[in-house]
């Protein structure tokens, strides 16, 4: 089994569960929207990991992803306590754009058949 799924994707899985309900701890004001961890990626080393979240209800979501990664020493305590780890990973966020991507091809998409459809 270890070749098929390596321990750091297994961290990584387990990681990001643990986090989805620990980020909704974090209080910080600027903390705007709806945070989903979208995927982890963690080092082969398993010395750090990146964090790829999602925030839904901003246009700002730079300052949500900037109040985690100003939390993520609290959030890596509070993971130590889950984690049958010796060191927790350090955390670092980062803003998934997929959605935003997927947005604007959609829009195209739609511009684009109603562009056709007036013809």
């Amino acid at each position: 089994m270890p070749r098929d799924y390596p321990r750091r994707y297994r961290v990584a899985d387990q990681i990001q569960r643990e986090l989805g309900g620990l980020i909704r701890t974090v209080k910080d004001p600027r903390m705007v929207g709806m945070v989903t961890v979208s995927s982890v990626d963690v080092s082969p080393d398993l010395g750090h990991a990146k964090v790829f979240v999602t925030v839904l209800e901003t246009d700002e979501p730079e300052t949500t992803v900037a109040a985690l990664n100003r939390a993520s020493g609290f959030l890596r305590g509070r993971l130590g306590g889950r984690l049958e780890l010796r060191s927790v990973p350090r955390l670092v966020f980062q803003y998934d754009a997929t959605l935003d991507r997927v947005d604007r091809v959609e829009r195209l998409l739609r511009e684009e058949r109603d562009r056709r459809d007036d013809d």
